[in-house]
């Protein structure tokens, strides 16, 4: 099966073979080095000054900091463009009810300069908004919005959860306190695991305020993972694929190269889909390095039968899209190869 989806993610080999190994206590001493060598990893590649691993989904890691980075009487401004920014929204509505969304048109990117105005009148003591949003293959401008809103004297939560390892993110460079991604996007892991960074001042803030989750309680994973353990039993084969996939990434180049073939499919991805007659639907320089998305007629048609005559499988779409938007997802472990092969599956169905 050839997979292009924006995750889970097909799986390479190694990483695929790494969650077969003998089950290990997890509070015995190998897991302590299996969870080192991630943490130590992705702190250098965030610049974090912590990393937490939580089993569950990216959501889950988003969540966390609103649980325990805000109080019920903060003020909350969220940017949204797509489906993701729009969850994002309905999740930090359930802890600070003051909560302010101001939107973008669907393929249309935030930058600094259309976000300025919102930032400077919301208010807020807490900003969120998406890095890349899936929905869309856009890529908001986070390094200029969220440096802003932290000079405003804001919280910043960034979801980067299908843009950490596919586009490029040094939180203490973007202002960024709090950010989450996933274990099966651009890392290319097996699902199960978020991966939380943020800064000193992030977790000085949550050791003071009250937090309103018990599982996601960040001071609970500060003190469990300062000795790389984790507050409750965790998806221990999943780290096993995580470890896996950092030194196939690091067999490869390491985290700027893998960022760098993210960035060149993108660029192979939204010629390709010139080259068959339509446009991308991403704004002009807001293109993302992970997905690559146009309008078609009877998209989910279309998805079933390359699925069913290519064994291909493609990413089905969201919200006002619905059934007329088709996605190309180059996220992960794909090569040119798995580009290449998608490519003539889509142009041998259409026609083209």
């Amino acid at each position: 099966m050839h997979m292009l989806t924006p995750g889970p993610v097909a799986l390479a080999d190694p990483i695929r073979l790494a969650q077969s190994k003998e089950m290990i206590y997890h509070r015995g001493p190998e897991i302590k080095t299996l969870i080192e060598g991630i943490v130590v990893a992705m702190k250098k590649d965030f610049n974090a000054d912590h990393v937490f691993l939580v089993t569950g989904s990216g959501t889950a890691g988003l969540e966390m900091g609103w649980a325990c980075l805000t109080k019920p009487t903060d003020k909350a401004l969220v940017l949204t463009n797509g489906t993701f920014g729009d969850k994002l929204a309905a999740c930090a509505k359930i802890y600070c009810a003051n909560t302010q969304v101001e939107k973008q048109p669907l393929g249309k990117g935030w930058s600094h300069e259309r976000a300025k105005a919102a930032i400077d009148s919301s208010g807020a003591q807490v900003f969120g908004m998406v890095y890349n949003e899936t929905s869309t293959g856009v890529l908001n401008d986070a390094r200029a919005i969220c440096k802003y809103a932290k000079s405003k004297g804001m919280v910043t939560i960034l979801d980067a959860v299908s843009a950490w390892a596919s586009a490029p993110l040094d939180i203490k460079d973007f202002g960024v306190d709090f950010t989450a991604t996933a274990s099966q996007k651009a890392i290319g892991a097996a699902p199960g695991i978020a991966i939380v960074a943020c800064t000193d001042e992030a977790l000085k803030r949550a050791e003071g305020i009250p937090a309103r989750t018990f599982y996601l309680d960040m001071k609970k994973f500060k003190k469990e993972m300062d000795t790389f353990q984790t507050p409750t039993t965790p998806a221990v084969s999943v780290l096993y694929s995580m470890k896996a996939a950092i030194d196939y990434i690091n067999e490869q180049g390491g985290f700027d190269a893998h960022r760098a073939k993210h960035a060149a499919a993108a660029v192979k991805s939204r010629k390709f889909v010139e080259s068959v007659g339509f446009a991308v639907y991403a704004e002009p320089g807001f293109y993302s390095p992970s997905i690559t998305g146009f309008l078609m007629e009877d998209a989910d048609g279309f998805r079933k039968r390359l699925r069913e005559k290519y064994n291909l499988v493609t990413a089905r779409d969201f919200g006002d899209l619905k059934g007329k938007f088709f996605r190309i997802c180059h996220l992960g472990n794909f090569d040119d190869a798995h580009l290449d092969y998608a490519f003539a599956a889509i142009r041998k169905e259409l026609g083209k």
